[in-house]
């Protein structure tokens, strides 16, 4: 990390929380979402993000403990070298299946409602192609680049929304509870892994950031991740006022959202923009994630940064993306369920457990300084 490409500001990383977070989400969670909780799906991802609030405060005691140290770094240090290699993998395998997921996630997109005839595997391999190029570049390039996008993304979901204001009934959002705690509970669990929980993930990212005197880390993060939220609650809650009960059985509840506008003959076929905003966010996505387990690979076995590994790890997800998933719903199975728990158990319950040892150490460390004072 010693070229000017592989440092970022403060601002740039908020950037780039956003772009994680929101990323391909804004587009899929509202569908299992409101499928699993029903009216009550706003909720769920409320006290979901209170969840990723928590996971984002335990990485950043983490950050801060340990200098600035990355995932990997840091567990060398409170549990060993040896125990750090299993924690290591469980990582790569996690973030294989996420690129993995958000790669099949395009191809499934065009193949179901747009290209029909044509081969899952051109977009497969054209999305990762790119992913792989960008991730190359360098994390400073990657955020210059996606700051754009981040905004381009989000003035076309705020453009539907915002124009299909006209067929929002607000009283769909009622009753709440109508089927008990159990159905928001089950939303909670699907949005605290995805995508609130993958703050986690993002966490190898922070030693990249370099911050100027007077900037506070712990502030930009806070700010970045509740505005995520913000943009996360909101299409969720469009998406009920326009659908009711019916926004659960709907693939791509944006998407489905804009086909609904019509406004004389200026605005139709609203949904081609939808269609733009799920590739820019599930592009960044898989980019970040991308570069995020090419991390993760260099700093678990000491390989040199050279940039090499980009391309066969790339490959390796073209394969996976076209193989993984044997059917739609194989897909919904092992996103929405296998993976929330995944994240939630492996990769919270890993940070979870770095925090309490590093609290522990550093309670014991000032019970030590006192008593030698």
């Amino acid at each position: 990390m010693s070229s000017d490409r592989s440092t970022i500001n403060l601002r740039q990383l908020a950037g780039l929380l956003c772009c994680y977070v929101i990323g391909s989400a804004i587009v899929f969670i509202p569908n299992p979402l409101t499928a699993a909780a029903g009216n009550d799906a706003w909720i769920s991802m409320t006290l979901a993000y209170g969840f990723g609030i928590l996971m984002l405060t335990c990485v950043l005691y983490l950050h801060n403990r340990h200098d600035g140290a990355s995932v990997i770094a840091y567990s060398r240090k409170l549990i060993g070298r040896t125990a750090t290699y299993p924690v290591g993998i469980l990582y790569v395998l996690m973030l294989f299946f996420a690129v993995c997921a958000i790669n099949a996630s395009i191809g499934d997109f065009f193949t179901s409602v747009m290209m029909k005839r044509t081969p899952p595997y051109i977009f497969h391999s054209i999305g990762m192609l790119l992913s792989a190029l960008t991730a190359r570049a360098g994390i400073r390039i990657m955020a210059r680049m996606f700051f754009l996008l981040l905004w381009l993304m989000l003035f076309f979901s705020l453009l539907v929304m915002i124009l299909a204001i006209p067929i929002y009934q607000p009283a769909m959002l009622l009753p709440l509870f109508e089927n008990g705690i159990k159905p928001m509970l089950h939303g909670l669990f699907i949005s605290a892994g995805f995508p609130f929980g993958e703050i986690v993930i993002f966490a190898m990212l922070l030693p990249f950031v370099r911050l100027q005197t007077g900037q506070s880390l712990s502030k930009a993060m806070y700010a970045s991740y509740s505005f995520s939220a913000l943009m996360l609650i909101v299409p969720t809650l469009c998406t009920l006022m326009a659908f009711g009960p019916a926004a659960g059985y709907f693939n791509y509840s944006l998407y489905r959202l804009a086909i609904e506008i019509h406004i004389v003959e200026l605005f139709q076929r609203m949904e081609a923009i939808i269609g733009i905003a799920l590739i820019l966010g599930s592009y960044m996505k898989a980019t970040l994630l991308l570069f995020i387990l090419y991390q993760c690979l260099i700093q678990l076995f000491n390989l040199k940064d050279d940039h090499v590994l980009i391309y066969p790890l790339s490959v390796t997800c073209i394969f996976l993306s076209a193989t993984m998933f044997q059917s739609p719903a194989d897909f919904q199975e092992q996103v929405y369920t296998i993976w929330p728990f995944t994240v939630i158990v492996v990769g919270c319950g890993l940070i979870l457990l770095f925090t309490l040892i590093t609290w522990i150490k550093h309670r014991y460390l000032q019970a030590e300084r006192g008593d030698t004072s």
